[in-house]
């Protein structure tokens, strides 16, 4: 739950509301006078209090680097600062807030320095620990007469740490600065705006490298602590197993026994610190584990295991090679890609920002695409591809290696993506790409909105027609320009990780369960029948028919249009609502891109994109007077609402400053606006809970209309009653039109024809 903010005024926070999120955009920063504030990164959990100023160090970049959580009795002050000119400014002016801010961000600059030092010595110290306790579990397992298992992953990392994090020289000067009296601080940063504003200015530039160290400190403890325990191959695992071994022969050994102590400590340590202040939880299988270690402390012999039927994932084993070989692409190509993987696996931060994981991740990105072209042809003739394949064409999968074993098991069994009655289609991206290479689907338009038919004039423009139509009918030519014009560019868009993205599935970019992240076509069905419920005419579309026998000259009936949702085969945070309609014809399917392992709320996803398409689809249907006021429609009665709100006469002041606000957060995009309008609209409004203004609730009741039960139900609250009241007369004046042209049909004995039976259905809601 996202906060409302109104700027430049006292706003109460309810517990666990954000008030930032990490990675938005920064459109204004808020100064909090009561309760405090959890603030949280990558590596980064930290507590802040009243006075400090949230999202102030990121003015320059522009983009909040943290997420930050209201505890309880939270109140802020939000201001309307979003570049650096601004600081400055408020630096000049309020002399009180000089040495306020810069005293508050030593202090942050501080806590973030004892998170970084902490997970350093962490993960160097757990490095350590996996080393020794796997060299003493060799020593004691070979001791006591048994064949000790590798670990391949604790034998990789031994001579490999994280990158170094070469923190600025300057920290030093601000850390000793914190350790001032406070009121000396503030007395002496406040004294001047221009020192205030220096400092100000240095002490954003410690931010990032802060903030990076501690990511990389905490995604090498997660990486080393799923060898200790989270991992199939894992330390804890096999020197229990060995001792229960040794216990079943009648045998001990007091070294494994002592190993498996310190083990336990270790992970129960590790996993407090991962939680509480790298901020992630590994979800341990704690259950499990001390099952484990209560049959070791036991008198009775342990029985032997009577788990249930593991699932055979030997059938995955060299996935890579089975992959690239079915793809059956040049070997150049191949082990390239193999190569490019490989690398990947002996990186310690795979998402890391370092040179060499830039040019590994964007090796990989440069052979994925390839070999998922070439898969993909042979498997529209192959009934029955190898299991790694199809993981690899639906959800980016490429190597064992690079999934947990739950994350492998959970992989194999997600539920089947089309499984369903299913009134919007949705296409895995191997099924989307085949509609458009039978010919049953025409390509999607690239980046810059040019389609495969104005791409192909270009191409052959000095050539002849007959190349033209050629190209045309070309389904394979068709489908690689899907894969290198829409695939390849809004993959990224879809992870949603712009600067560290890669094609390929991997548990350490799994910022979710995936159990509960696959997308499916009976959760997207399900998410938009719940928005189509209040917005029933959402995916009308109108067309002019003429029935002559009748002397019905200009009738416009209504078909229903349901968008496509296409699932991209990776893991990731971000929706696309990329065209509005399929080619020229405005009569078509919209194309919605999602990605099929999501880690956002797939309800919360749906009403964004929902609201994307209602206002492409207006701005389609209008043309270029899609904002032109004179020519009323949703985009163009919104645009002038926020244009010109500040004088119109219906908003009241405090109105008015929300409307304001509204814009400043949203960087004065109109869609945005209307996005966040739209949520309240469908989730809040639609059930009698006011949170529009009369302006807003207009419009959308206009243009969003919602069924004649739910408008009824409002009509009695006074706020909604002129709107609903107005929505329900247009109704009937529909019904009354619709049912004289029915008459017309019956008076001449003839059948009412179905679509305007369906029209309206639709029309009543």
């Amino acid at each position: 739950m996202a906060a409302e903010l109104n700027i430049n005024e006292t706003t109460p926070v309810t517990a666990g509301t954000e008030i930032f999120s990490k990675g938005d955009e920064l459109t204004c920063v808020a100064l909090v006078l009561k309760g405090r504030v959890t603030v949280s990164s990558t590596g980064v959990v930290v507590t802040l209090g009243s006075g400090n100023f949230l999202g102030i160090c990121d003015v320059a970049k522009g983009e909040h680097s943290f997420t930050y959580v209201a505890g309880d009795g939270v109140t802020v002050y939000p201001l309307p600062i979003n570049d650096i000119p601004k600081v400055k400014k408020l630096l000049e002016g309020k002399a009180q807030y000089r040495g306020l801010l810069v005293t508050s961000q030593n202090f942050f600059i501080r806590d973030i320095h004892k998170s970084f030092k902490k997970l350093r010595e962490a993960s160097a110290g757990l490095l350590e620990f996996l080393t020794y306790s796997y060299e003493k579990y060799k020593a004691a397992t070979a001791k006591a007469g048994l064949v000790p298992a590798e670990i391949p992953a604790i034998e990789r990392m031994e001579a490999e740490g994280p990158e170094e994090i070469k923190l600025p020289a300057n920290l030093t000067y601000y850390l000793e600065i914190a350790g001032i009296e406070v009121e000396a601080q503030r007395a002496f940063l406040g004294a001047k705006s221009f020192v205030a504003f220096r400092h100000y200015i240095e002490q954003c530039e410690l931010f990032p490298a802060l903030i990076d160290g501690c990511r990389v400190y905490g995604e090498h403890i997660f990486k080393l602590f799923r060898s200790l325990i989270l991992d199939e191959k894992n330390i804890f695992t096999y020197a229990a197993n060995s001792a229960l071994d040794l216990k079943r022969a009648g045998q001990k050994s007091d070294e494994l026994n002592s190993l498996i102590d310190e083990i336990i400590a270790r992970i129960d340590e590790c996993e407090k610190l991962l939680i509480h202040t790298v901020g992630t939880d590994p979800k341990l299988n704690r259950n499990g584990m001390e099952k484990t270690y209560m049959a070791l402390l036991s008198d009775k012999l342990p029985e032997e295991d009577q788990t249930e039927e593991e699932l055979d994932l030997s059938v995955l084993s060299g996935s890579l090679s089975q992959i690239t070989n079915y793809s059956e692409v040049e070997d150049e190509v191949a082990s390239d890609f193999k190569k490019s993987i490989e690398d990947f696996l002996k990186l310690s931060d795979k998402f890391g920002r370092t040179k060499e994981a830039n040019a590994i991740r964007k090796r990989i990105s440069e052979g994925f695409f390839n070999i998922f072209e070439a898969a993909l042809i042979r498997s529209f003739s192959d009934p029955k591809p190898p299991l790694a394949v199809k993981l690899f064409l639906t959800y980016g999968y490429v190597s064992e290696e690079l999934l947990t074993e739950d994350d492998l098991k959970t992989l194999v069994t997600l539920p089947e993506i089309g499984a369903g009655d299913l009134d919007c289609h949705v296409y895995t991206m191997a099924e989307w790409l085949k509609e458009i290479y039978e010919g049953r689907k025409l390509p999607s338009k690239d980046e810059f909105d040019e389609d495969y038919e104005e791409h192909m004039r270009k191409e052959v423009a000095k050539g002849n027609k007959s190349a033209f139509e050629k190209a045309m009918a070309d389904g394979a030519a068709k489908m690689h320009f899907e894969i290198d014009k829409l695939f390849k560019y809004a993959d990224r868009l879809v992870n949603g990780n712009i600067s560290t993205f890669v094609p390929v599935l991997c548990s350490e970019g799994i910022m979710t369960s995936l159990a509960t992240s696959a997308v499916t076509g009976p959760s997207v069905n399900a998410a938009v029948r719940k928005i189509e419920n209040v917005d029933y005419s959402i995916f009308y579309r109108e067309t002019r028919t003429f029935y002559e026998e009748v002397e019905v000259n200009n009738f416009t009936n209504i078909e229903r249009y349901t968008p496509d949702f296409i699932l991209f085969p990776v893991c990731g945070g971000g929706a696309q609502m990329w065209q509005d309609i399929e080619g020229k014809a405005k009569t078509t399917h919209a194309r919605i891109l999602l990605p099929v392992l999501t880690e956002n709320d797939i309800n919360a996803t749906m009403i964004k994109m929902m609201a994307h398409f209602r206002w492409e689809k207006c701005r389609t249907d209008m043309g270029a007077q899609w904002n032109n006021y004179r020519y009323p429609s949703l985009t163009s009665e919104y645009t002038d609402y926020l244009q010109f709100y500040k004088k119109n006469s219906d908003l009241s002041p405090e109105k008015k400053e929300k409307v304001k606000s509204q814009l400043t957060q949203a960087g004065n995009r109109h869609r945005d606006v209307f996005t966040k309008d739209y949520a309240d609209w469908i989730l809040k409004e639609a059930v009698g809970n006011m949170r529009l203004n009369k302006i807003s609730r207009d419009i959308l009741f206009t243009y969003c209309p919602i069924s004649q039960e739910i408008a009824a139900g409002l009509v009695a609250q006074t706020s909604y009653a002129d709107a609903a009241k107005r929505h329900i007369m247009e109704l009937k004046k529909f019904e009354k039109n619709i049912t004289n042209i029915e008459h017309k049909f019956t008076k001449n004995g003839l059948d009412v024809p179905k679509e305007i039976e369906k029209t309206k259905k639709y029309l009543l809601g």
